[in-house]
């Protein structure tokens, strides 16, 4: 009983030190970034070789390339799901799938960016722009959603999924209509979590998608874009210390997004599926 108790106390003290080291990480960077926020800062672009203006180019770049991203992802991913889980066998060709979708998730984001860099840039000829870093993008978000999907189709009791067969529907009427709406809550979460990572990342966008400085928004696909994580990037690797004020309200400013977007996935993660809402 005293051993279960001091294993208790240790692993209580572990956790509470890791959640004070990162809650200490984001008061930090969030109160040093909060001091340089104003209205001229979300609403202007950058301007004097970056020691004055806005981050205005940064925020709707990274929203552009978040909603590109997310229309080629998610489609893919669900259909992804949707076979894995509904369609597919037990086969060795489903398996290998899923040991493909399952590798991934677990490739660093900057080979992500290579392999985008030269299939997308060099070999389709898309050269550095908001299409190519949004295809690469769309890449690292498509494990998180197809997987889930998948888990969330299988993780739906068979008396619902029985029923609507007894009942005389089809297989897609009783995917569309019963199973997808039921598991909606954990697919608009996993939706959410890419999200958070797409918005997040540097490396892919740096090396497929980004350009240095902007004034003004892509006029087109095909043209590079500017974003948070490669302007924090471009900040703080070639200027000194009197343009790190932007960095750090840029820091701030989406690490705020990111929770922000976090938070909401956690809300609906904690909801429970209502299966009344499957039938009509």
């Amino acid at each position: 009983m005293r051993k279960d108790r001091m294993i208790q106390t240790v692993l209580r003290m572990l956790s509470y030190g890791v959640f004070t080291v990162i809650l200490s990480i984001f008061v930090l960077i969030i109160f040093e970034g909060v001091k340089s926020f104003s209205v001229s800062f979300f609403t202007q672009s950058p301007r004097s070789g970056m020691t004055a203006g806005g981050i205005l180019p940064a925020i709707l770049g990274s929203l552009e390339v978040l909603g590109l991203s997310l229309l080629i992802a998610f489609p893919l991913g669900l259909l992804t799901g949707i076979y894995l889980a509904e369609y597919g066998n037990r086969g060795r060709v489903i398996r290998l799938i899923g040991l493909a979708i399952t590798a991934l998730s677990g490739i660093p984001s900057v080979v992500y960016g290579l392999f985008g860099f030269s299939l997308f840039c060099i070999f389709l000829g898309f050269r550095t722009s908001l299409l190519a870093g949004s295809l690469t993008l769309s890449l690292m978000a498509l494990p998180v959603i197809a997987c889930t999907v998948k888990e969330a189709l299988i993780a739906v009791p068979d008396d619902i999924r029985e029923s609507a067969f007894a009942l005389g529907a089809r297989k897609t009427e009783v995917i569309f209509r019963v199973l997808l709406p039921y598991a909606r809550t954990r697919i608009i979460t996993a939706t959410l979590l890419g999200c958070g990572r797409i918005i997040g990342e540097t490396a892919p966008i740096l090396l497929t998608g980004a350009v240095f400085f902007a004034t003004n928004l892509p006029q087109s696909v095909l043209d590079p874009v500017m974003t948070l994580p490669t302007h924090i990037y471009y900040l703080t690797a070639a200027y000194g210390e009197n343009v790190q004020w932007m960095a750090k309200g840029s820091s701030a400013f989406l690490l705020i997004l990111v929770l922000f977007i976090y938070s909401i996935a956690f809300r609906l993660g904690r909801k429970k599926p209502d299966g009344k809402r499957c039938v009509k």
